[in-house]
C-alpha cells in the first residue's frame, strides 16, 4: 500500500469516526448540582451550539421540559436542581461518502456524486436520582429504560424502546467498537454496571430515508448513571 493511499484511508476512517462513533452524555462539575454535555468518542471534543438541538428535565409530573444552558469553551454547562432525570438530543449534521470512500460534512444535494449521505443523531439520557420515573419509559422517540436499580457487577435488564414499543436485535453495550448484547424479542439486552460513572450505549439504523439532504440516519443513545 503507498503512502498516498494509506493517509487517504486514515482521513477516510477518521471521517466517518467523526460521523458514527461519537456520542453525547453529562459529566458533573465540581459545582453543586451542576453538569456538562460531553461530546466525542475515546476523547472529548469541543461542538457547535447549533448542534445540540435540546436538553430536558424530567418533572415531577413526568413531563419534559427543555431549558437553555451556557456554552463555554464549545461545552454546555446547567444546573439541574433536583431534577431525577435529563434527556439529550444532539444533531451531528449530514455526512455523505464519495466514490472515493471519504466522508465529508455536506448534504447528498451539496455532494450529487456521494454513494450515501448519513445523519448521525446522538441522544442521551441521565439518571440522576433513582426512583419510579428511572424505571418507566417516557414518550420519547428512542429510549434505554432500566428495568431494575443497578448494582455493581451484577446483571441488569434494558430495556430498548422505539416509538414506545420493544425493539428485538438491538446491540447494547459499552460502546459501538466494545463488547455488546443483543435485544431480545422483549426488546431487552443485560448490561453488567460498574461502581462508579456507567456509559450504556445502543444504536439504531434507519435505511432508505426519503429526505432531500440523507439517504439513511444513524441513531446512537448513550443511557448514563451513576452506581455507589
Amino acid at each position: 500500500m503507498s503512502f498516498k493511499s494509506g493517509v487517504l484511508g486514515l482521513v477516510s476512517l477518521l471521517s466517518i469516526s467523526i460521523a458514527q462513533a461519537h456520542n453525547v452524555w453529562l459529566e458533573p462539575t465540581k459545582n453543586t448540582n451542576e453538569y456538562v454535555v460531553k461530546f466525542g468518542h475515546e476523547t472529548t471534543e469541543p461542538y457547535p451550539e447549533a448542534k445540540l438541538q435540546s436538553i430536558q428535565l424530567l418533572q415531577k409530573n413526568g413531563a419534559l421540559f427543555s431549558i437553555k444552558p451556557l456554552f463555554n469553551h464549545g461545552e454546555a454547562y446547567f444546573n439541574a436542581g433536583h431534577h431525577a432525570m435529563v434527556f439529550l438530543e444532539f444533531n451531528n449534521g449530514v455526512w455523505s461518502k464519495l466514490p472515493s470512500g471519504k466522508y465529508v460534512e455536506k448534504t447528498k444535494a451539496q455532494e450529487p456524486t456521494a454513494v450515501l449521505s448519513l445523519n448521525p443523531i446522538k441522544l442521551g439520557k441521565a439518571v440522576l436520582v433513582w426512583n419510579d420515573d428511572a424505571f418507566k419509559p417516557h414518550a420519547v422517540e428512542y429510549e434505554l429504560v432500566p428495568l431494575a436499580k443497578p448494582v455493581a457487577g451484577k446483571a441488569m435488564d434494558i430495556l430498548v424502546l422505539r416509538h414506545g414499543k420493544p425493539v428485538s436485535g438491538i446491540k447494547v453495550g459499552l460502546g459501538e467498537d466494545k463488547p455488546f448484547n443483543l435485544t431480545n424479542e422483549k426488546g431487552i439486552a443485560q448490561f453488567t454496571p460498574v461502581a462508579g460513572y456507567n456509559k450504556v450505549w445502543a444504536e439504531f439504523e434507519e435505511k432508505d430515508v426519503v429526505h432531500p439532504d440523507y439517504t439513511e440516519r444513524s441513531i446512537e443513545y448513550m443511557l448514563t448513571f451513576e452506581v455507589k
